[in-house]
């Protein structure tokens, strides 16, 4: 799931948003498996492949909030918290944004066929997993209108907090957690903190904001009329299908709750 859903999930869990409005940077390590990325040594396959329940030392135990990240993702994926991280890609995968991105495979290979630029199923599974989680984080800002426009102030003050003020604290944390370089993880944390900031956010929340973001990622030019028309219908279908988004948040937070994770640490 994307921002804006990871985000509410970790501010609605049970004593979550007391505990984060003390330690606003536990937002940024929520987050982290999907900023990280942004650096060109690391990977989502890296940030997302590590085991979800591993004990933390004392010092460490804010890492506990890229776990929660995690364990929302195994639901959203693969329809429940898996202990080790699933390496093997699996495009009839029973989880929420494979289940409900079923409808949008063909359009999607209807889309590259016709610019002649075929895809694989596999692919197509992929990039509707992908719309799912574009239009469930829209339609939840959208439906939570007023506590979202809050949530994304507060993600940008605490993005700012995190690169200013736990800059060492963070890149020492995240990198012991993934074993990688501090220096890497403290350049990966300056590239975000670049980036996302309250005006960017704020773009990326629309329906345009999201075609376009899709388009440049998945290499369907903007020129294209036909298929940039084609990826408009397809995503409003994913607004569509998302519509009951409610029905993914409360079980979500129920099975992170069962699996143990507790905010107080």
């Amino acid at each position: 799931m994307l921002m804006m859903t990871h985000t509410w999930l970790l501010m609605n869990y049970p004593r979550g948003e007391e505990f984060i409005m003390k330690n606003p940077d536990l937002l940024i390590y929520n987050l982290c498996p999907d900023l990280l990325p942004i650096h060109k040594d690391i990977t989502a396959e890296a940030t997302h492949g590590i085991p979800r329940y591993r004990l933390l030392p004392a010092e460490y135990r804010k890492n506990a909030f890229v776990h929660f990240h995690l364990m929302v993702d195994d639901i959203s994926h693969h329809g429940a918290i898996t202990r080790q991280p699933v390496i093997e890609f699996n495009p009839n995968s029973n989880g929420y944004t494979y289940l409900k991105g079923k409808p949008l495979v063909q359009p999607l290979l209807d889309i590259y066929e016709n610019m002649g630029k075929p895809i694989p199923y596999a692919h197509a599974a992929y990039r509707s997993h992908m719309i799912i989680e574009m239009t469930f984080d829209l339609a939840l800002h959208q439906g939570q209108l007023a506590e979202s426009d809050k949530l994304l102030t507060l993600l940008s003050e605490a993005m700012s907090f995190t690169a200013l003020e736990k800059f060492a604290e963070f890149s020492e944390n995240i990198a012991w957690l993934y074993g990688v370089p501090v220096k890497t993880i403290a350049e990966a944390l300056k590239e975000g903190a670049a980036v996302h900031t309250l005006n960017r956010i704020r773009r990326f929340m629309s329906l345009e904001g999201r075609i376009q973001l899709f388009a440049n990622k998945y290499g369907i030019p903007r020129d294209d009329g036909q298929a940039i028309s084609g990826l408009t219908d397809v995503m409003n279908m994913g607004m569509e299908l998302v519509k009951d988004y409610g029905d993914f948040l409360a079980p979500t937070l129920t099975a992170i709750r069962r699996a143990g994770f507790n905010p107080d640490l």
